[in-house]
């Protein structure tokens, strides 16, 4: 039985069109970066995406009313090159191995469809550390070693070790079966936890990701309000280090008050 179901919403005509993806990830990276392209691109909804492996609850909207779990396909007319694009999104990922891969399978075999030969996949690459100051390094896999050309040409080294866990780097191996080229984009991030222990969106390493895609693409995109939203969260992940920096040297000086000897 299929556990995965699909709702079409319109039916578009593509010319030569690369697949797009990015679902969430460590530091929301690869969701942040796609979902960045969707709105200043004003790509189009045409897919709705739902599966018995994503979570089993339901969001509440601002309006009071519910909305599954799911993944989105949106597509946007390139006038200016000769390939259209698809994106893929969402709001989740399938919880087990299984639904990765039925989920990765029709999602592949129904861009194959519409025309899609080659493969774009946006992830995370965490690090253990990354100075506010500094711009997230890119790195890059691939599908096939003609490819490598691609990445080297905009200064992407390539990856030699390691691996890509969840949709955005399964649907990669996915589609070198199918014999679809596939090319990888990884940015740094070290994951950044609030104090309440949730997770911080890394706004730079998205945008990192974003200006060399675009390259690549050869797409034009304004990153302006990415840019101004990595300003606020780099003072954001500051307040943080300080507060843990204070709360460190206060326990350390407890500590040490404690280990004190008193003669009398």
């Amino acid at each position: 039985m299929m556990r995965v179901k699909f709702r079409r919403l319109m039916e578009p005509t593509l010319k030569n069109p690369y697949l797009i993806c990015g679902l969430p990830d460590v530091g929301f990276v690869a969701k942040q970066a796609i979902d960045y392209l969707i709105e200043k691109l004003d790509a189009k909804l045409f897919e709705e995406i739902y599966s018995y492996h994503f979570p089993s609850y339901v969001l509440i909207k601002k309006d009071g009313t519910v909305e599954l779990m799911k993944n989105e396909l949106y597509f946007w007319k390139n006038d200016k090159q000769e390939n259209d694009l698809i994106f893929l999104t969402g709001n989740c990922q399938a919880l087990s191995p299984e639904g990765q891969y039925e989920l990765t399978e029709e999602v592949l075999t129904r861009v194959e469809k519409l025309g899609v030969k080659k493969v774009f996949t946006l992830a995370a690459y965490l690090v253990d550390k990354r100075s506010q100051t500094e711009k997230p390094k890119v790195y890059g896999i691939i599908t096939d070693p003609v490819l490598e050309k691609t990445l080297t040409n905009f200064d992407v080294p390539l990856l030699s070790r390691g691996g890509i866990k969840g949709f955005n780097g399964l649907i990669l191996g996915m589609a070198k079966l199918r014999k679809m080229e596939g090319i990888c984009l990884l940015s740094e991030t070290i994951g950044y936890v609030t104090p309440s222990g949730q997770s911080l969106v890394d706004v730079k390493a998205a945008q990192a990701i974003l200006e060399v895609l675009t390259r690549i693409l050869g797409i034009e995109l304004d990153l302006s309000d990415l840019e101004k939203k990595t300003k606020i969260t780099e003072e954001y992940i500051k307040k943080i280090e300080e507060m843990e920096r204070q709360t460190l040297e206060q326990i350390s000086r407890s500590f040490s008050q404690r280990k004190q000897t008193y003669y009398i």
